[in-house]
């Protein structure tokens, strides 16, 4: 799931906002909980928005009317971008999020941008009646939750002390994970335009969410409006002045170094650099084509077409509860196992859960009583009544429900901890930047396939297809990618050294948000 990026905010910006020598009082860890909870109220609208198709596809599909009483014409190609045109909306969002966020900062960003395009976007979706205003509605919302990502990411970095980064970072797949799971609920009882508007409405809980946080005290100081800082900074670490001093100084040297650095994107062309650099472009790549996301976004489709005996809807809920449920899990074992133990075993499992998929729609569509129109999710003159499973009829439940957990607590997550790991601090941000803007490229593709995959190989064909992906990254992965657990940052460089120019360093393990 995008919302999977939705893990990285540490990683997003390497070490730049490091406060090593700050610990947090009582007092402290409650403030920076309660901003980091209303800031990521904007990462459950990023669930509601993703788990959208998935009751919302059906509904249309099926000719639930509009607001107007009107069935909406749609067709299966169309679906299609309805479902991956969000990645295109993300894409464009994180661009945009650096520059504005720096212009008129974190809070602003997120309180009025954020807030106004997935206002608009959800408005648009409400009112629509023809798909043209659901494609807009989509990019909007693609728009918010690419702005409300990247912001967040820097928003929590920047008010979070070492002690509380790990914690606090977890908010933002916590919270993504709720909202598709309440999204899942809700479209079990609502059509795709009731499930617009319940989400516009979770659009004003964010808003005044964001009225009560403070600003980033980094970005005021950085701005030259250093009691506005200082102020924010006593709101969240509460009066004491050596503290607050010492803190403030320790940001403004930051500032000073940054402002000295000069990063450029040809540094990536170095060999120790382009190394680790394409292994995780490598990584991300094999994510996106496991088709991770288009279990999410078709989640309902798929259990529809199956023709399960439970409700498609009540099997996406299923799987919405399994995605919450694999968030504590990663927290759990993620700092207890190793990187490359654990990537090898997720994505090897998730082949194995496209092969189950596969081999039960071959045995499905080929089934005596399966219709052969073509005509999918009860259309007009399709296939009305399901023919009878096949003695494997739990096995769409279970392949999905084990491949959304298998990578949900492994590649999903620790793509993101063992990219920070691997990417040298000097140039993590900007590759991180790149290797986002890729995720949501390739994932716009991947989505926006998948309807032309099954209409040319079918069900069977295209998830044997994802699960030989699979396979390949697994094979990749245990080639590759080298364990990161407990090592230093100067030993896993050295992994991409030559042996000539390898140095011999005394190792201390690396920190991370392990």
């Amino acid at each position: 799931m995008e919302e999977n990026t939705h893990h990285n905010l540490l990683n997003q910006n390497g070490t730049a906002y490091s406060t090593k020598d700050i610990s947090s009082s009582p007092y402290s860890k409650k403030k920076q909980t309660i901003a980091t909870a209303c800031a990521t109220l904007g990462c459950l609208l990023n669930g509601c928005v993703i788990g959208f198709t998935s009751p919302a596809l059906p509904s249309l599909l099926t000719g639930s009317p509009d607001i107007y009483g009107n069935p909406v014409p749609l067709e299966l190609q169309q679906s299609s971008w309805i479902a991956s045109i969000l990645s295109i909306g993300c894409f464009i969002g994180c661009i945009m999020a650096g520059p504005i966020m720096e212009k008129i900062g974190r809070k602003q960003t997120l309180l009025w941008v954020c807030t106004v395009n997935y206002a608009l976007g959800f408005i648009l979706i409400l009112v629509a009646n023809n798909t043209i205003f659901i494609y807009i509605g989509r990019f909007l919302n693609g728009v918010g939750l690419g702005l409300v990502l990247a912001t967040v990411s820097v928003y929590i970095v920047e008010i979070a002390t070492t002690d509380m980064r790990g914690i606090l970072g977890c908010f933002v797949q916590f919270q993504g994970s709720i909202g598709v799971l309440m999204t899942f609920s809700l479209g079990y009882v609502l059509t795709w335009w009731q499930l617009a508007a319940a989400h516009l409405v979770l659009v004003l809980p964010f808003f005044i969410a964001m009225c009560c946080v403070p600003e980033s005290p980094r970005w005021l100081i950085l701005k030259g409006r250093e009691w506005e800082g200082e102020v924010a900074l006593k709101w969240l670490r509460g009066r004491n002045p050596e503290s607050l001093d010492r803190e403030i100084d320790q940001i403004k040297r930051e500032i000073a170094i940054r402002k000295r650095e000069r990063i450029s994107t040809t540094m990536l062309l170095e060999s120790e650099i382009l190394k680790p650099f394409l292994v995780c472009l490598m990584m991300m790549f094999f994510l996106q084509m496991s088709g991770f996301n288009v279990i999410v976004y078709y989640c309902g489709i798929i259990f529809k077409d199956a023709g399960s005996t439970i409700h498609h809807n009540l099997a996406s809920i299923i799987v919405g509860s399994v995605l919450l449920i694999s968030c504590f899990v990663s927290l759990a074992v993620v700092s207890r196992l190793n990187r490359k133990t654990l990537l090898v075993t997720s994505i090897l499992g998730m082949s194995v859960c496209h092969v189950g998929l596969g081999t039960y729609f071959h045995f499905y569509t080929n089934s005596p009583n399966y219709a052969s129109d073509g005509k999918p999710f009860d259309a007009p003159g399709g296939n009305m009544d399901a023919p009878d499973l096949p003695p494997l009829g739990w096995l769409p439940l279970v392949s999905v429900v084990g491949f959304l957990f298998l990578g949900n607590v492994g590649y999903g997550t620790l793509i993101w901890v063992v990219t920070a790991e691997l990417l040298p601090p000097k140039v993590r941000s900007i590759a991180n930047s790149i290797i986002i803007c890729f995720a949501f490229v390739s994932g716009f593709i991947i989505a926006k396939t998948f309807v032309d995959l099954e209409q040319s190989i079918g069900y069977s064909g295209t998830f044997w297809f994802y699960a030989a992906v699979c396979f390949l990254g697994a094979i990749f992965t245990f080639i590759f990618v080298p364990e990161t657990r407990d090592k230093s940052i100067e030993e896993i460089q050295n992994h991409f050294r030559s042996h000539r120019n390898r140095k011999s360093t005394t190792a201390f393990p690396l920190e991370t948000v392990a």
